[in-house]
């Protein structure tokens, strides 16, 4: 990342009166990367082939594995991966939990908190659960023989309670991935991916001197596999710069100048996920570090590496396993939008479209498949089907005034409803818009926008897959999400009425989302709405049971319950047999909108000499009670007599209700029933002497 987000300081540090050496306060023997006198004095990190390639792996079945490291649930479907990050820089990389003055800072949400004391719990005033706290990058600075330095603001750090410190987030991602003719290991298909692994970066090892510990951990070119020129500490200019024992303090981590931080393939988090329709073959690990180039070095290109492995432990090769086709919006097209498809990782694909890649961008609406050759075979995928939609465009109402003045402009849709002016800007959402002081007519836009939500349902669909009875102490279901969706509701069966409190924790029974609900007696649905992220040995948690008890099924339980690509409920709380209170998951994937057309509104200024007594009219109609209903009064005034027709309007523009009515000249009271209509918004109007009256009509 070449450019500073924000300098905070720039402080000259002293130079000590010993000898000429290069280190973070005498810049006295430091060596420039482009041969000047003056600098700043960047790290270089990489990714290690050799971390992972000298017994740095581990790859598990699908099923039966265990618990193998304690505290991280099981490794079912795991390659576990080790990860060495060395820094072949000119300079130290130092990240810092407290700035210069000893403060730290915290998102909270959208809010962002200062001058937070230097330590001590923290807790966020607007209650956000899961604070980060940022964290600066000291980047050295060499002018002449004076040292000094500058921070910036460089990402964040996150506790972590199995590792009892703090983590740099997002520091690592790790993928399996099949290779192609691309040179590019970074542009290779993905196969499974793991977590945004958070290291606590320390000085873990020298890259030494040969045959030592991490003798070809660090290479001129770590980015092909065998390949690079070793680098020992001889080999850097300022090697040790930093001070070679930063570790995991709570105000400052790092990885000096010549040194590497090691994350072992035991470690919490240090797996990638293997997909279960994944068959034996050979594959590659592909680790990239500081992916969102976070982080200021000398080279933003060298930050990954790719490993061969042979997976040996999945399904046979050639056993047939139907790819899977995903969509990066849904399945639901808008009207000049595109959708991608992409198909499971393969060497080779042919779409129902005849294109020839993994992924094909969709313009229209229909049926799609495709078939897929990897080590599995050559196997054809289900349909994926994709619907167009085209929302309907809004119901709207102008106003009028004479002279000048404000108008209030209302309008019904079916969706999320945004206003706009005649340039196109944005003006307000909503129901209704009320305009500034106007003295000429105008005119404004209108737009609805539909939200469509893909929703399926996870078996079991009931409690009927075996024997069971009820139980009210604290157990759950353990399963893993392959992709982020919300888990919208469960069905429960209670023995009596009550209060409960359901959880998603992750394998560490660390607490995610909670709710806590009352239920009747019997089946019913509990609304969940939780985000559930990509993770494995998830926990859908049911505890505080206050109903005598929640269901549970006690054998016959059949591990997996699968939703392919989506979704695998791999067993429970007290073992195989067992399955504990929540069925019928009601799982919400990829959310997409669809905006409609625009709709004109009039805010018409009018100087009034042709309203004539319409203008009265109008002022004086009343509807009462709003909302209401269905049954609601009228009330008008006219200097004649007459005959005029009243009608409601759906928010579709349907006419649901019509009816002529002979007035009097004065007051007129009329008294309006409606039968069978839905609670929702309506358009009452007036159609008095050829003009519409409309108003707007709330039924509850």
């Amino acid at each position: 990342m070449k450019e500073l987000l924000l300098i905070l300081i720039l402080a000259p540090i002293f130079l000590s009166q010993g000898f000429s050496q290069c280190t973070t306060t005498n810049a006295t023997s430091c060596i420039c990367e482009d041969g000047t006198a003056n600098c700043l004095l960047l790290p270089d990190i990489t990714a290690s082939w050799k971390g992972i390639a000298n017994n740095g792996f581990t790859e598990y079945p699908q099923t039966g594995a265990g618990t193998n490291y304690n505290g991280q649930g099981s490794d079912n479907g795991r390659l576990r991966v080790t990860g060495s990050t060395p820094n072949i820089g000119h300079g130290s990389f130092t990240v810092r939990g407290q700035d210069a003055n000893g403060k730290r800072t915290f998102l909270c949400g959208s809010d962002t908190i200062f001058n937070v004391n230097a330590t001590g719990a923290f807790t966020c005033p607007n209650g956000y659960p899961n604070p980060k706290q940022l964290i600066t990058q000291r980047i050295y600075k060499k002018d002449g023989n004076t040292m000094t330095y500058v921070d910036q603001y460089a990402g964040s750090v996150t506790y972590h309670p199995a590792h009892g410190h703090n983590h740099v987030d997002d520091w690592a991602v790790m993928t399996l991935r099949i290779q192609t003719s691309d040179p590019n290991p970074l542009n290779w298909p993905i196969v499974g991916s793991g977590a945004k692994i958070g290291f606590c970066l320390m000085d873990y090892g020298q890259c030494g001197t040969p045959g030592s510990t991490y003798d070809g951990h660090c290479r001129d070119d770590n980015t092909v596999y065998m390949g690079g020129n070793v680098m020992y500490n001889v080999n850097f200019p300022n090697w040790n710069l930093g001070g070679g024992n930063y570790d995991c303090s709570v105000i400052e981590q790092g990885i000096s100048s010549g040194w590497t931080d090691v994350y072992g393939k035991y470690l919490d988090g240090m797996w990638i996920n293997i997909p279960p329709n994944t068959c034996n073959g050979d594959y590659y690990i592909v680790m990239e570090v500081d992916k969102n180039n976070i982080f200021l070095e000398e080279n933003d290109d060298n930050n990954y590496t790719a490993v061969p492995v042979t997976l040996t432990l999945q399904h046979p090769a050639g056993s047939p396993q139907a790819p899977i086709i995903s969509s990066d919006n849904s399945n639901n097209l808008c009207d000049g939008q595109t959708i991608t498809l992409t198909a499971t990782a393969g060497t080779n694909y042919l779409w129902s479209t005849g294109d020839t890649t993994q992924s094909i961008t969709v313009t229209q609406a229909g049926s799609y498949t495709c078939e897929v050759t990897n080590y599995c075979g050559t196997n054809m995928s289900d349909p994926f089907v994709v619907n167009n939609v085209a929302p309907n465009p809004p119901i709207a109402i102008g106003d009028t005034i004479c002279v000048s003045g404000s108008m209030e402009l209302t309008a019904t849709a079916s969706g999320d409803i945004t206003w706009y002016d005649e340039a196109g800007n944005f003006v307000g959402a909503g129901p209704s818009f009320t305009t500034p002081n106007l003295t000429a007519s105008t005119t404004y836009y209108v737009q609805n926008t539909d939200v469509y939500t893909d929703s399926v349902n996870a078996e079991p669909y009931s409690n009927g897959i075996g024997g069971g009875g009820w139980v009210n102490s604290e157990q759950y279901e353990i399963f893993n999400s392959l992709i982020p969706f919300t888990l919208q509701s469960v069905l429960v069966y209670a023995q009596n009425a009550g209060s409960i409190t359901v959880d998603l924790q992750d394998e560490l029974g660390v607490v995610l989302q909670t709710t806590t609900v009352n239920v009747p007696v019997g089946s019913s649905r509990v609304d969940l709405n939780f985000d559930v992220p990509v993770a494995n040995n998830l926990r859908l948690v049911g505890k505080n049971i206050n109903t005598g008890g929640l269901y549970r099924n006690n054998n016959s339980a059949t591990y997996p319950y699968d939703l392919p690509g989506i979704l695998s409920i791999i067993g429970a709380s007290a073992g195989a047999s067992y399955y504990y209170f929540f069925y019928d998951w009601e799982i919400h994937t990829q959310n997409s909108t669809c905006p409609s057309d625009m709709v004109p509104v009039e805010a018409v200024v009018s100087s009034c000499a042709a309203i004539g007594e319409n203008v009265p009219f109008k002022n004086s109609i009343r509807v009462a009670p709003n909302p209401n209903e269905g049954i609601f009064n009228v009330a008008f005034e006219t200097p004649f007599e007459g005959t005029l027709t009243t009608e409601i309007l759906n928010m579709l523009g349907t006419k649901v209700y019509e009816n002529n009515f002979e007035h009097q000249a004065g007051f007129n009271h009329l008294p309006i029933e409606t039968k069978g209509l839905a609670k929702g918004v309506y358009i009452f109007n007036i159609l008095f002497e050829g003009k519409n009256y409309p108003t707007r009509l709330i039924i509850d």
